[in-house]
C-alpha cells in the first residue's frame, strides 16, 4: 500500500470518527440540553388614534435613547456584542419597551452608492436582541448630530447643503429606500425617524422652510415604496418653540406623528428658572400641546439632565414631573435621554472632551449603576404600563390659546391674502418678499420669544386656574372651545407672525354673540378693529409702566374688591406699556396703580370678554421664577371661568397640582401632577361620572377615598398619579 493510499484511508477513517463524534455530540446536546430558541418576533406596532398599538393592544413606548458608555458615537466600528447585550438586558430590567438609536450614515454608505453590509448585519443582530428582550427599535437614519457640537458628517458631502443640493438628496432618498427594503417588515422597529433634530447642525442657518418641507416629502415617499408598515416621524428638537424650519406645521402633511424635545434647562430665555420649578416642570406638556396643535399626536423624544450639573435626586424630581405632565397633556410616548454616561476614556475625546455635561446624562453610570432616574423611569414604567388604554383619548380642552397663521404658516404661504381674480398687480410683502424675489428671509428671534413667553404664561395660568389648554391654528375649527386666551402680543399690530389676522376680530365677535368667551390682554403696540363693540371698551394712548398694581374695585367670580395683583414692566419697551382705555359699555374691573382702568368685563349676546390693560403674562414669562411665589395671576382667568359658568373635567383645590383626564365612554384615566417642593394633600374635582377611583402604581393598586366635596389624594414634592376612574 503506496502512501497515496494510506492517506486516503486516514483521511477516511478521520472523516468518519469526525462525522461520528459531531452525531455523538449532537445527541448528547439533545439529550443534556435544551434546543437553543429564536426568540419569538415583537408584534408589529401600528398607530391607533393617540397611541400607538401593538397586536392589537394599545401601549406607551417608554424608554431611552441608547449611545453606549465605551464605543460612544463610535459604537458601529467598535462593535462589542457582549456589551451591547448587557445594556439589552438591563434596559430590559428596567422596564425600557423601546430604545431610540443612531444609524450613523457614513457606517452605512462609507461612499456614494457603496453600502457596508456589516452594517446591515448590525442592524439584523439588534433586531434579534430586540425580539429577545421585547425591546422596541426607534431607529434615526441620516445621522449628522447628537452628543455635543459634533456633526457626524459623510465624507462626500464637500460643503453641499443636505437639505437643498439635488446629488446629495438623490443619496439620502436612496439610503432611506435602502433600510426600508432591507427592514420594512420588521416588526421589531417602533417607527422610523428620519434624523435627529434637524435642520442638520452644520447648515441650521441656512435651512429653510421651504427645504425643510422638500427634504421631509423626499426622504418619506423614498421609506414609503417600500415599507407601508411603520410609522414616521422627524426627530426635532424645540423646532417647535423657536420658529425653526421644521417646526410641527410644516411636517404634518409628511408624518405620522410629532416629536418634543422638550430641555428647558437650556432655554433661559423662556424658562428663567430652576431646573425645579414649576414653570420648568410644565415645559414637557407645553411643548406636547403646542405641537399637537398641528394635527398629530406627540411623543416625548428626548428629556433629562446632566448629573455633572444637577444633583441625581433632582433630576429624577424633574423628569418624573414632566412626564407624567406630559401624559396629561395627550404624550403618546416617552424616552429620556439617555441610557448611560460616556465612560471616562472618552472624557479625553471629542465631543465629550468639548461638552463637559453631555458625559453624564445617563440614568445609569457607564459601569451600569443605577441612578435614582432609573429607579423613577422603572415604576413609570410599570404605572403606564398597567393602564388599559382601549378607547382612550385625551379629554377635550376648554380653552384655546390661539396661534396666528403667520406663525404656523411656511415662508411665502399667500394662501390667506384674500386676493383674488386676475385684476390685481402683483403683491410682494416687504417682509416676506424672499420666496419670489430671493431677498433674505426676515429674522423673527425676538418675536418669537416674545410669543412663546406669553404663551407659555398662558398655558401655566390656565392649568392653575383648573382648565386644559391646547393651540389651535387661526385657521382651524377653534370656535369648539368654549373659551379663548389672546395674549399680548396676540393683540399686537407690528409684526405680522405674532398677532392674528385683522378679519379674526369680527369672527370673535360672532363667536362671543353666540355664547362663546375671548380674555385678551394688550399693551401700547396693541390694535383690535371695532374693539368697543367686542371689549366695552377702546385704545386711547399707551403709557409707560414700570411697577404695576392691578386692584379690584367690582367682583367677578371668585375676585373681590380690595383683591390685588402686581408686576414689574419695562418702562422701556413699548410692548410693556399698558394701554390705556377709554370705558364704552363695559365693566370695570380693576383699576391700576394710577386709577385707569386695568381690566374691563363686558357681555356681548350670549357670551362674556374679559379685557386687561395690562400684557400681565409678557410680565410673567420675564420674571424669573414666576410661578415659585405667591402670584395668583390665575385667578384672573379662574374668575371669568367662574363668570362665565364653563364647566371643566377635572381639576384640584390646589393651584400647584394639576388634574388631566383620558377618557374613553364610561371609564378612563386621571392624571394628577404635583408642580411643587411640597407635599400636598389635594381634593378632587370633576364632572366625569365618577363611581370609583384607583390609583394605578408600579406595585399595585389602592383605592382612591371619597369626601363629601371630592376625592383625596397625597402626593409628595414633585410626584405624579395615575387615577383609574369607572
Amino acid at each position: 500500500m503506496n502512501w497515496k493510499t494510506l492517506c486516503k484511508i486516514s483521511l477516511v477513517c478521520g472523516v468518519c470518527c469526525a462525522s461520528n463524534f459531531a452525531g455523538q455530540a449532537q445527541q448528547r446536546a439533545q439529550t443534556d440540553t435544551p434546543a437553543v430558541q429564536t426568540p419569538a418576533p415583537l408584534p408589529e406596532v401600528r398607530l391607533d388614534g393617540n397611541y400607538f398599538s401593538a397586536g392589537g393592544k394599545r401601549f406607551l413606548p417608554v424608554g431611552v435613547n441608547w449611545v453606549p458608555a465605551k464605543a460612544a458615537m463610535q459604537w458601529p466600528y467598535q462593535w462589542n456584542p457582549v456589551d451591547i447585550e448587557a445594556d439589552f438586558a438591563q434596559m430590559h430590567a428596567l422596564g425600557v419597551n423601546t430604545i431610540r438609536l443612531d444609524l450613523v450614515w457614513s457606517w452605512f454608505e462609507p461612499r456614494p452608492d457603496d453600502y457596508n453590509p456589516e452594517a446591515f448585519r448590525q442592524m439584523d443582530a439588534l433586531i434579534s436582541l430586540a425580539d429577545k428582550y421585547k425591546i422596541y427599535l426607534h431607529p434615526e437614519m441620516l445621522i449628522g448630530g447628537e452628543v455635543g457640537e459634533a456633526y457626524w458628517d459623510v465624507p462626500y458631502r464637500q460643503g453641499r447643503n443636505p437639505h437643498s443640493d439635488p446629488y446629495m438628496l438623490r443619496l439620502e432618498t436612496d439610503f432611506a429606500q435602502e433600510l426600508a427594503r432591507h427592514f420594512g417588515k420588521s416588526s421589531a422597529i417602533l417607527s422610523w425617524d428620519l434624523t435627529d433634530e434637524p435642520p442638520f447642525w452644520i447648515v441650521a442657518g441656512t435651512t429653510t422652510d421651504s427645504m425643510a418641507i422638500n427634504w421631509t416629502r423626499l426622504i418619506t415617499g423614498a421609506l414609503r415604496r417600500y415599507d407601508t408598515l411603520h410609522p414616521l416621524v422627524v426627530g426635532t428638537s424645540m423646532e417647535d418653540v423657536g420658529h425653526g424650519s421644521f417646526r410641527p406645521d410644516l411636517l404634518k402633511n409628511e408624518v405620522d406623528f410629532f416629536s418634543v424635545h422638550p430641555y428647558t434647562i437650556y432655554s433661559p430665555k423662556l424658562f428663567p428658572d430652576p431646573m425645579l420649578s414649576e414653570r420648568q416642570t410644565y415645559g414637557a406638556a407645553f411643548e406636547t400641546a403646542l405641537t399637537e396643535g398641528a394635527g398629530h399626536p406627540a411623543m416625548i423624544q428626548e428629556v433629562g439632565a446632566s448629573s455633572a450639573q444637577y444633583k441625581p435626586e433632582a433630576i429624577a424630581a424633574y423628569e418624573r414631573t414632566a412626564l407624567y405632565s406630559g401624559l396629561g397633556a395627550g404624550a403618546n410616548g416617552f424616552l429620556l435621554w439617555c441610557y448611560t454616561d460616556a465612560a471616562p476614556a472618552q472624557y479625553a475625546k471629542v465631543p465629550y472632551l468639548r461638552s463637559p455635561h453631555e458625559t453624564q446624562f445617563g440614568i445609569v453610570t457607564w459601569d451600569r449603576k443605577e441612578r435614582p432616574a432609573a429607579k423613577m423611569l422603572t415604576a413609570f414604567s410599570k404605572t403606564t404600563g398597567g393602564m388599559d388604554l382601549t378607547g382612550i383619548e385625551p379629554a377635550p380642552a376648554e380653552v384655546g390659546l390661539l396661534v396666528p397663521n403667520e406663525w404656523s404658516k411656511p415662508y411665502g404661504d399667500a394662501s390667506h391674502f384674500g386676493l383674488t381674480g386676475p385684476e390685481y398687480a402683483p403683491y410682494t410683502s416687504t417682509v416676506e418678499g424672499g420666496a419670489v424675489n430671493g431677498q433674505e428671509p426676515t429674522k423673527y428671534a425676538d418675536d418669537n420669544a416674545r410669543l412663546m413667553g406669553a404663551w407659555l404664561s398662558s398655558y401655566i395660568l390656565t392649568r392653575r386656574a383648573g382648565m386644559k389648554a391646547e393651540f389651535p391654528r387661526e385657521y382651524d375649527n377653534w370656535q369648539k372651545y368654549p373659551m379663548l386666551v389672546m395674549a399680548s402680543p396676540l393683540t399686537s399690530t407690528d409684526v405680522a407672525m405674532v398677532h392674528v389676522h385683522s378679519d379674526f376680530w369680527s369672527k370673535a365677535k360672532a363667536y362671543v354673540e353666540n355664547g362663546g368667551v375671548v380674555y385678551a390682554s394688550v399693551s401700547a403696540d396693541a390694535a383690535i378693529p371695532d374693539m368697543d363693540e367686542l371689549f366695552g371698551a377702546r385704545l386711547v394712548d399707551g403709557a409707560p409702566a414700570r411697577e404695576v398694581t392691578l386692584k379690584i374695585v367690582a367682583p367677578l367670580g371668585g375676585l373681590k374688591p380690595g383683591d390685588t395683583f402686581t408686576y414689574s414692566a419695562s418702562a422701556d419697551a413699548m410692548t410693556q406699556w399698558t394701554a390705556t382705555l377709554q370705558v364704552d359699555g363695559g365693566q370695570v374691573i380693576a383699576v391700576d396703580q394710577d386709577g385707569r382702568p386695568a381690566l374691563v368685563a363686558h357681555s356681548l349676546g350670549r357670551g362674556k370678554t374679559l379685557l386687561s390693560a395690562y400684557p400681565i403674562e409678557m410680565y410673567l414669562a420675564n420674571q424669573p421664577a414666576a410661578f415659585e411665589g405667591k402670584d395668583a395671576s390665575h385667578r384672573i382667568y379662574q374668575a371669568l371661568r367662574e363668570w362665565a359658568g364653563i364647566k371643566t373635567t377635572v381639576w384640584t383645590d390646589d393651584s400647584s397640582v394639576e388634574a388631566s383626564a383620558l377618557n374613553a365612554k364610561d371609564h378612563g384615566y386621571l392624571v394628577v401632577v404635583n408642580h411643587s417642593a411640597q407635599s400636598k394633600q389635594v381634593t378632587i374635582h370633576t364632572s366625569l361620572p365618577v363611581r370609583t377611583l384607583i390609583r394605578v402604581t408600579a406595585d399595585g393598586k389602592m383605592a382612591v377615598p371619597q369626601q363629601q366635596s371630592g376625592w383625596s389624594l397625597q402626593l409628595d414634592p414633585y410626584d405624579g398619579a395615575v387615577l383609574d376612574w369607572k
